[in-house]
């Protein structure tokens, strides 16, 4: 599951700039062609993910936070400014940055993600309906 799609990149950073992530190194195209913006929106969320699952159920279900939707366009965006002739500018450079951080500040527990289900935890205790291995003597020990 992608946390954000190409209308979601287009609202985000323009029409234009989608246009020329889309078209990898080639001309130009007069419509956005979808592929290499939906394949780096699923690295993305996969990234996003592999930060949340040490404290959120994964994927994420809808609606899907706004922050995490704008930390995969973010991501995306990094992604697909990188390769051939382009490379990422200084904003999209520090924008990736504070995202990894804020990812990673989620996933140590400094920062909380609210609206998503919590994994839950476990209470460490266990009780078995085996029949003990050692059992105690009258007097005490085994």
């Amino acid at each position: 599951m992608t946390y954000a799609s190409v209308d979601d990149m287009v609202s985000r950073f323009g029409e234009t700039e989608v246009l020329r992530f889309s078209a990898g190194d080639g001309p130009l195209p007069e419509t956005i062609i979808p592929a290499r913006i939906e394949q780096a929106l699923a690295d993305a969320s996969a990234r996003i993910d592999s930060y949340l699952r040490r404290r959120y159920t994964v994927p994420l279900a809808a609606p899907v936070p706004d922050v995490i939707v704008r930390a995969a366009c973010t991501l995306a965006r990094y992604d697909l400014a990188m390769g051939g002739d382009r490379e990422p500018t200084e904003q999209m450079r520090l924008a990736q940055r504070d995202t990894i951080a804020w990812l990673e500040k989620i996933a140590s527990g400094q920062a909380t993600l609210e609206g998503a289900a919590p994994i839950a935890p476990s209470s460490g205790a266990r009780s078995s309906d085996r029949d003990a291995t050692f059992g105690s003597r009258a007097g005490g020990g085994l």
